[in-house]
């Protein structure tokens, strides 16, 4: 099995980094559309969110996207809930098992 390429990861310190680190894409409006950015802890995956009114089951959002972007409740990327049905199945795998829990608050990324 190859080895991850860590490309982020949260700033131990503070323990956030900024939504635009992820590059993070929009597709749709914040009111109703899809938010997918790079995995917070450098995994070689992205995790994609239902956002606004997209389905019942979106995350609430509010704020200008990225800089200051808000989602309710907290993300869990587990069981296979990065929700990106592009990956491969080998890719999928490495997602579902990722274990990021955290926060978008005000564009701020943070970890549980």
């Amino acid at each position: 099995m190859p080895s991850l390429v860590i490309r982020h990861k949260i700033k131990q310190r503070d323990n956030f980094m900024e939504l635009a680190e992820l590059h993070p894409k929009l597709d749709g409006t914040v009111e109703a559309g899809h938010l997918t950015f790079d995995c917070p802890l450098g995994h070689e995956h992205t995790i994609t969110i239902p956002i606004g009114s997209i389905t019942p089951k979106s995350w609430a959002s509010s704020g200008e996207f990225p800089g200051s972007l808000t989602l309710t409740p907290s993300i869990w990327a587990h069981n296979g809930s990065p929700n990106n049905q592009d990956l491969r199945d080998d890719e999928w795998d490495k997602a579902a098992k990722c274990g990021w829990h955290g926060f978008i608050t005000n564009g701020h990324i943070s970890t549980v």
